[in-house]
């Protein structure tokens, strides 16, 4: 909430309209710290958003040979993640057991229980609640519930939604996505043969290279963890222009 608040400050010195015009839309609709359903700290769109980025060069193939390339990414991609889950020892994923260490220094870093002039917290373990706000958007135990859970001598494992653990993950990745037989052997119907495809009558295509990729949130490029790419080489921490990997010119 004191997030919310701090960038609803800004964008308040902006423009004062544009947090009215949100005001009205309501704040529930678009706000997690103010959603009245569960909102999880994932976004649903990432398997899209990956599956985006690897295939920008395969989507000039054929259709046919796009959906099997599509296939054995999943295949490798499911593979991997099983894989993975297989080796994690912990209660919950390495994603959410990583979150779980965060709010655990945050409690090493926190003054939950100092005098008068500090914020003071309530937690409702029984509810899986704090009045910070983060104990019920994420599911997971912040840094004040994690101080309550200390000082009571228990463990967090009661107070994590079940979808972050280890056992959900291994669920998650149990259906193998299986190879396609030979071509050859392929039952198809004569009515499926028979037919005839063709390209889509649309508009004419607009001028100038099309955009390939999705345009990112100002948060994703201002954010800390964003790091320039190299649209020669793929590498990190550089670009095209100043790329030392690109062949060298005959």
């Amino acid at each position: 909430m004191d997030e919310f608040n701090e960038r609803m400050l800004k964008i308040e010195e902006v423009d004062l309209r544009v947090k009215s015009y949100l005001y009205d839309i309501g704040y529930h609709r678009w706000s997690r710290v103010h959603a009245t359903v569960n909102r999880t700290f994932t976004m649903t769109s990432n398997i899209a958003e990956s599956l985006n980025a690897v295939t920008k060069d395969a989507r000039e193939l054929p259709i046919f040979d796009l959906f099997e390339y599509m296939r054995t990414l999943l295949e490798r991609w499911t593979k991997e993640k099983l894989s993975k889950a297989k080796g994690t020892f912990t209660y919950l994923g390495h994603k959410y057991n990583k979150e779980l260490e965060d709010n655990n220094e945050g409690f090493n870093r926190s003054y939950t229980y100092c005098l008068d002039g500090v914020k003071r917290y309530i937690v409702c373990l029984e509810n899986k609640k704090c009045s910070c706000g983060q104990f019920q958007l994420d599911e997971l135990p912040c840094a004040h519930a994690l101080a309550a859970l200390r000082h009571r001598n228990e463990t967090y494992e009661n107070y994590c939604s079940p979808y972050y653990t280890r056992k959900s993950l291994l669920l998650t990745y149990e259906m193998p996505v299986n190879p396609l037989p030979d071509e050859g052997k392929w039952d198809v119907p004569q009515h499926i043969l028979d037919e005839v495809v063709k390209p889509p009558a649309g508009d004419k295509r607009q001028p100038g290279r099309p955009h390939k990729e999705r345009y990112k949130t100002f948060d994703e490029i201002k954010s800390k963890k964003y790091k320039v790419s190299c649209g020669n080489c793929g590498g990190e921490g550089h670009n095209k222009r100043t790329c030392k990997n690109a062949p060298k010119k005959k």
